[in-house]
């Protein structure tokens, strides 16, 4: 299984699952993606359930929606039972690794490790211990295309909502900003690439804010 809210670190993730000799024991099954259950929209993102479907489709894989529903600030109540419960559902069907796009956050790794441990779920992380550098011109230079759909306000001007990814705006970023974004400066949403059989068609919709974060809406076309 795999755990996905749809940006740039979770593909890449899943091309090495698909791709890279050393996962080759791996055989992605489905994406996992949290929602909210108030906004109807991805925790994290804030993206529309039909935008992410049509995103599995195109890479060919179920997308299994996992609602939470009791938010406390950032952060979720229930998430560890709803995901727990889920990881139950799978171990039953025998399916026992979830892929992770993490790359170097060893307190978000240890959180996930300690849940899928209680769970008898094992995590696979295919970009664990690159540098952000690598994991970025591995993802351009295979040709996929991501665009930002939210900043922290901050730390990131609105004016990079609805920008494509490409290595000039990586090198310009302002000072201090992680070039994944590993501390959350921003988020991505893929559209293309060589694990797409066609591309995401979207358009962008308003512009809005929690207050901290400012977010674009994507519609399809």
């Amino acid at each position: 299984m795999v755990a996905t809210s749809g940006g740039k670190d979770a593909t890449l993730a899943l091309h090495r699952l698909r791709h890279d000799a050393r996962f080759a024991e791996y055989q992605p099954i489905g994406l996992m993606t949290m929602f909210d259950a108030n906004t109807g929209r991805s925790t994290a993102h804030h993206i529309r359930q039909n935008v992410l479907q049509a995103q599995a489709d195109a890479l060919g894989l179920e997308l299994h929606i996992l609602t939470l529903e009791d938010k406390r600030g950032h952060a979720y109540a229930d998430y560890d039972d709803k995901v727990g419960q889920f990881y139950q559902e799978l171990v039953q069907q025998g399916i026992n690794h979830v892929m992770y796009g993490d790359i170097h956050l060893e307190d978000v790794k240890a959180y996930r490790d300690n849940l899928n441990q209680r769970h008898d779920v094992q995590g696979v992380y295919p970009l664990w211990g690159a540098t952000t550098q690598q994991v970025t011109d591995e993802f351009l230079d295979l040709g996929y295309k991501t665009t930002i759909v939210a900043v922290d306000g901050t730390r990131l001007s609105s004016d990079y909502l609805g920008q494509i990814i490409d290595t000039q705006l990586l090198d310009n970023l302002p000072e201090g900003i992680d070039r994944c974004a590993e501390y959350g400066e921003y988020h991505t949403f893929c559209l293309d690439g060589p694990m797409f059989t066609k591309a995401v068609e979207i358009r962008q919709g308003e512009l809005w804010t929690d207050g901290r974060n400012n977010y674009v809406d994507l519609l399809l076309r």
